[in-house]
């Protein structure tokens, strides 16, 4: 063996072990001290790559959960206040019938109709929460928005929940009494309908703001157009009476004359749509400019129903409103005679219900209309187009048109309730899918990334035995040079 004082070859082989062993050594007891094998990309830059896009992920979900409680406190305080309005609602119901089976006096029948509109508006405002009111039906100083929008996932889908008008004027309530008109329309001399084509037979029905002309974001004009439709087929393009119900609409909306095509499926097509939208509950918004849109959606009886913001104000609330049902007749289109005259009377009446309008008939087939805050006085014969016969119309007032009123306003509220009902269990859902979710990466990430202590503590104290062998090694290869030294001495 050779000696030498320039190379000392055991001294650079137990350096280089012990150099190998104290990196161990550190990193042992980096993942002993931090719990994890890796720490960082020089550990192992796939797993660590992994591991950091699963930890974004993570970080998402856990704001799309903050999201979605907020959701769910803004639906939940709604709730709460729907409740109260429909406790209230049933207490009009009773007072008016106690009072008519008593014959209590008017004046003070009203004074109490009065008093519990009044509490329908302070529950309704009462709905708001962190600026956001559910019930409403508009924007003021102290309400930012009548929607909430959340994210539901990672992705950034959106979960939606529209909010409703709860309040008095909302429920089709405006100045309830005994002295509020209902409309009458005598069906007895009408023979038949028409259900097809541009001629399609459509009532058409306004409220007080409409024939006034001064919509207000909290009382708009609204003017409900009813349109018989066999949907022939199934198919909803079938009545051209209804598109060019809408295309009348959109162009009194964007101030240009434009058309509408109703597909098969009731969706739509025009130029004059920007872009659209669809909400957690399948309702299509159809943006048409200048903050105007399209809401598309289905009601009770499968009635598709479309509702046109002609007008808007500052806040953006719509001002004035062209409701437009799609009234599917098409189980009656074999019947004939008055059996199908029937059926799609009572077809129609379904829709009106669902569109907040309180409606009876009579044995003689005579409908009284309330409720919706409908003008009675400007409902006539022309409100019903395209018939075989002759409509006559009337006015009538009194306890029966007050009961309808509000027959029709606790239907509203039964919806609203069914709605803020399918939002909960749906909020319920999503936060615990969310949940699931992140606690699967969570678990997914220790996998890759957490270190296993119990082999760590084993091989710590390997490692430390082998740094001190090197460490003892190194010395004695250091040493071999000392004993050069020996072979000079004389």
């Amino acid at each position: 063996m050779t000696m030498s004082i320039n190379t000392n070859t055991a001294s650079l082989a137990a350096l280089q072990t012990l150099s190998q062993t104290t990196d161990a050594l550190n990193k042992t007891e980096n993942a002993i001290s931090t719990g994890k094998k890796v720490n960082n990309a020089a550990d192992n830059p796939a797993i660590y790559s992994i591991s950091q896009s699963m930890n974004a992920n993570i970080s998402s979900l856990s704001g799309v959960s903050t999201g979605l409680q907020l959701a769910g406190q803004v639906v939940n305080t709604a709730t709460k206040q729907t409740q109260q309005i429909s406790s209230i609602l049933a207490n009009i119901a009773s007072t008016v019938t106690n009072s008519a089976n008593k014959a209590e006096d008017e004046g003070t029948l009203n004074h109490q109709i009065s008093s519990y509109l009044t509490q329908i508006n302070t529950s309704a405002q009462n709905a708001t929460f962190q600026g956001v009111n559910l019930l409403a039906g508009s924007t003021d100083s102290n309400i930012q928005y009548t929607n909430i929008s959340a994210a539901q996932d990672a992705n950034g889908n959106l979960f939606t929940q529209a909010g409703s008008n709860a309040t008095a004027i909302g429920l089709g309530l405006q100045n309830l009494s005994t002295k509020t008109k209902g409309a009458t329309l005598d069906f007895s001399k009408v023979t038949a309908f028409t259900t097809t084509g541009a001629k399609a037979t459509t009532l058409t029905l306004q409220n007080y703001s409409a024939t006034s002309g001064n919509g207000t974001g909290g009382n708009p004009s609204v003017t409900s157009s009813f349109v018989l439709d066999d949907q022939t087929g199934g198919n909803l393009a079938s009545t051209d009476a209804l598109a060019a119900a809408l295309g009348t609409a959109v162009s009194a909306a964007t101030g240009t004359k434009g058309t509408v095509t109703v597909n098969p499926d009731g969706s739509l097509a025009s130029t004059a749509i920007k872009s659209q939208s669809t909400a957690s509950d399948g309702t299509v918004t159809y943006d048409i400019g200048g903050g105007k849109n399209i809401i598309a959606s289905t009601d009770a009886s499968g009635n598709m129903t479309y509702s046109v913001s002609t007008a808007i104000d500052s806040n953006g609330n719509a001002t004035n409103i062209t409701k437009i049902v799609d009234v599917n007749t098409s189980s009656s289109a074999t019947e004939t005679g008055s059996q199908k005259l029937n059926d799609e009377t009572s077809s129609l009446m379904n829709a009106m219900d669902n569109a907040g309008f309180g409606v009876s008939r009579s044995n003689s087939n005579v409908l009284t209309i309330a409720g919706g805050n409908l003008d009675a006085a400007s409902v006539s014969a022309s409100s019903l187009s395209n018939i075989t016969g002759t409509v006559a119309a009337s006015t009538t007032s009194g306890t029966a048109v007050v009961q309808l009123a509000v027959k029709a306003a606790i239907n509203t509220m039964n919806s609203v309730s069914d709605n803020l009902g399918v939002a909960t269990n749906t909020i319920s859902q999503l936060q615990t899918s969310n949940s699931a979710l992140s606690d699967a990466l969570t678990t997914g990430v220790g996998a890759l990334t957490d270190a296993d202590l119990a082999a760590e503590s084993a091989k710590l104290t390997s490692l430390q035995t082998k740094q001190q062998l090197a460490i003892q090694s190194l010395s004695i290869a250091n040493s071999q040079s000392s004993n050069i030294m020996s072979l000079f001495r004389s």
